[in-house]
């Protein structure tokens, strides 16, 4: 089991009053607990049963797939769980939000959304090769059919369903109606968390400070809510130049409560920004990280992939292992960060599968060591952490009785 801390958190000038902010959260809760019967029935225990045991048996179908295609040489792997950017559209302005292109999504233009129909449609497709669902955007809660397709994933049988968010709703949604079995159908929920300043999160986040506290309020009620529903509570920290004090807080902070940590470096298009690369404060805070799971913290992801995600270690890039999935349908074959190679644009719902969408793709551009910089690669040096997910994941492909890449794999899907 994870470890929960003791005593690591020390509050600084600037940061909340938490007891305040426990108050609130209490009456969120029970406002939450009012409006919604958060309790399972016997029917419902055993449809999460088969959920999870579809979403593992189409994970280990899959894995073995990829462990023959890399033995044969063939890169175009299927992936455990795809991203559904589902809007570009945000009320948050993070001053490092980046679309891997140094744009911000919410300068993206927004696409033609799917309708309710063709989003169930392409749940249904894409859930015949992989087993997790990965909601974000923009921000996902302001997508109108979220509470649909969260309950139509959980019907199609993905495990984990997972959801990125700031935060900043659901103190409104929660006690919606609309929204009332959306806890119950979701597995790991990610909120982003980057400082406990609030003045300096809400540069960081351009919002109101009002704001600020009403995310760390809605923090500390999903926390609560975890004794009605079974769910895995992240908090996301992107760690900017600004920012690696709050950061090491908000560590001690989440270790403490037994919330989970997932900390990520600030890119600057594809690499991890110089500025934050080159601060000695910022050397101090990833040793401290990585001594934290070494010593069995709830802090996302084995010792190789945070280490290599905090110093930026070189990678093997697997594209098709994590595709994103735009809110119109289509996704970019290998991925749209490539610099040296077009990517060619595929509607998932022209295909019945991500297998067969795969098959197709490759033969118009073939993947097979496609990371680098040599003739018919991809040129590009990402540091993300999809890729690193990614080159983890391909080593357990590799090694699959090595206990380290089960484990990893396991504990990412919610399943320790």
């Amino acid at each position: 089991m994870p470890k929960t801390g003791s005593g690591f958190y020390r509050r600084k000038e600037g940061h909340p009053d938490w007891d305040a902010l426990e108050e609130r959260a209490s009456l969120l809760v029970r406002q939450v607990r009012e409006s919604a019967d958060l309790r399972s029935t016997l029917p419902e225990h055993a449809a999460q049963a088969w959920r999870v045991a579809k979403g593992l048996a189409t994970f280990a179908r899959s894995a073995w797939v990829n462990h023959h295609r890399l033995k044969r040489g063939e890169h175009f792997l299927l992936p455990p769980y795809f991203i559904w950017t589902m809007h570009n559209r945000c009320n948050f302005r993070c001053t490092y939000c980046d679309n891997h292109a140094f744009r911000g999504y919410y300068d993206l233009p927004e696409v033609q959304p799917l309708d309710l129909e063709r989003g169930k449609r392409l749940l249904e497709v894409a859930g015949r090769n992989v087993s997790g669902v990965y909601f974000c955007g923009g921000e996902p809660t302001l997508h109108q059919s979220l509470p649909e397709y969260a309950e139509h994933a959980a019907r199609v049988g993905y495990f984990p369903i997972m959801i990125n968010t700031n935060g900043s709703r659901f103190h409104r949604i929660l006690p919606d109606p609309r929204y009332s079995r959306l806890l119950k159908n979701l597995d790991i929920i990610i909120v982003s968390l980057d400082a406990l300043d609030l003045d300096r999160l809400a540069e960081v986040w351009a919002v109101k400070r009002d704001l600020c506290e009403q995310v760390m309020v809605n923090i500390l009620a999903l926390r609560s809510l975890q004794d009605d529903v079974r769910f895995k509570l992240m908090v996301n920290t992107v760690i900017t130049p600004q920012t690696v004090g709050e950061a090491d807080s908000i560590l001690d902070w989440a270790n403490e409560r037994g919330i989970w940590y997932s900390p990520v470096p600030m890119n600057r298009g594809p690499g991890i920004d110089e500025a934050l690369k080159h601060d000695p404060a910022y050397a101090e805070l990833c040793e401290k990280i990585i001594e934290r799971k070494k010593a069995g913290y709830k802090v996302l992801g084995s010792r190789r992939l945070i280490e290599g995600l905090l110093t930026g270690r070189p990678i093997r890039c697997f594209p098709s292992l994590i595709p994103h999935v735009d809110g119109d349908g289509h996704t970019y074959w290998p991925c749209k960060a490539a610099s040296k190679i077009e990517p060619v644009k595929l509607n998932v719902l022209e295909y019945d599968s991500f297998d067969s969408l795969y098959r197709d793709a490759e033969r118009m551009i073939s993947v097979k060591d496609i990371h680098g910089h040599g003739p018919g690669q991809c040129g590009a040096d990402c540091q993300w952490m999809q890729n690193y997910v990614s080159d983890a994941l391909a080593a357990g492909i590799e090694h699959p009785l090595s206990s380290g890449a089960l484990r990893e794999i396991m504990e990412f899907i919610g399943a320790v």
